[in-house]
């Protein structure tokens, strides 16, 4: 089922949460929407799934209007399937009943045979008669799903889903999750607060910063082309540097990058300040004669990194790993930018 987003808007009081979201999925992609806390991600979920009213846009399910500011069906009214952060699983119900809950338009040889296929499909058929409390987080998560997918949505709906669960765990549930909702067609909104959670699951990530759309693409897309400085930060892993246009250089506390690095360069005005986005990979490391002291060096699983600090800024550069153990505190290093590409923002 293809979803489209128009021109949506939405208040809580005098405070506008959300602002002109837009946006267009097509039947079975999944769509993570990422943002720092308050900037109105559950709340556009809770829109889609009809538990908050529609102020003012439109929702759009196969091109036809699902919900407006006239009409606003409830969830159960909609082809949605709902996950949220604490599984909301029926306490008083075996994972068998919770499982088969939603499943009333089939007669009971029917629905046990589906609860049973589906408690199978996540290899947790021997968890059929125990209560909701009895399991750990990761086994209430796989049940919830399930309980959600076995009504056969064509949308659905999850809002920090994995976010209870212990980090290895997590990375498992939300492979698997990805290939059931692939597998199944199911065209899929997820809020999420972690970036690599959104770029492991999304084939399409909308950003918003204050409730406002500020990048909406693939994965690659914003990894590679980052417009906004949360953005930059959060998926693309760049470090913010200020500098200042001079000619065909910008100049930084830490030397010049030339003016051709630029990927989206602004206007070019002499003395202007602008905001640029390095990844540390970009930047050059040498010694001998240098100007800029290490501060710190740690080790992050994939290679050796020093911060170095100058006039209120500072850079986490990797370290030539040929010089690795030599390249302590109190090292002085010299930085290049000639083979560095940046992202500015305006």
């Amino acid at each position: 089922m293809s979803i489209q987003l128009n021109n949506i808007s939405h208040r809580f009081g005098q405070h506008r949460v959300l602002t002109d979201i837009s946006l267009s999925l097509e039947a079975g992609e999944i769509l993570c929407i990422i943002g720092a806390s308050g900037s109105g991600k559950s709340t556009l979920l809770r829109i889609i799934a009809g538990l908050e009213p529609l102020q003012q846009g439109e929702l759009l399910f196969d091109g036809r209007i699902m919900a407006d500011p006239n009409r606003c069906p409830p969830p159960e009214q909609r082809p949605v399937g709902l996950v949220f952060q604490d599984h909301a699983l029926f306490p008083h119900l075996t994972v068998a009943e919770n499982v088969g809950f939603g499943l009333n338009e089939l007669d009971r040889a029917s629905r046990n045979q589906e609860v049973v296929a589906q408690l199978a499909s996540v290899g947790l058929s021997d968890l059929a008669q125990r209560y909701p409390h009895t399991l750990s987080g990761g086994q209430q998560q796989r049940i919830a799903l399930i309980r959600a997918l076995a009504t056969k949505p064509r949308v659905m709906l999850l809002d920090e889903p994995f976010a209870s669960v212990d980090t290895p765990l997590r990375r498992q549930l939300r492979e698997d999750a990805r290939l059931r909702l692939r597998t199944s067609a199911t065209t899929t909104i997820m809020v999420t607060h972690d970036p690599e959670e959104a770029m492991a699951m999304a084939d399409k990530i909308l950003v918003l910063s204050d409730g406002k759309p500020v990048q909406f693409g693939t994965p690659y897309e914003l990894w590679r082309t980052p417009i906004h400085p949360f953005v930059a930060e959060t998926i693309a892993g760049l470090q913010t540097l200020q500098g200042v246009i001079n000619g065909d250089q910008i100049v930084t506390a830490f030397g010049d990058l030339p003016w051709r690095s630029l990927r989206n360069p602004p206007a070019k005005i002499d003395g202007q300040e602008v905001t640029l986005g390095l990844r540390s990979s970009d930047i050059g490391v040498s010694c001998g004669q240098g100007k800029y002291p290490i501060e710190d060096v740690r080790f992050n699983g994939q290679h050796w990194s020093g911060l170095i600090r100058q006039e209120n800024a500072q850079l986490r550069v990797n370290l030539p790993s040929d010089q690795e153990e030599s390249l302590v505190p109190g090292t002085l290093v010299n930085l290049s930018f000639t083979n560095a590409e940046a992202t500015a923002y305006n």
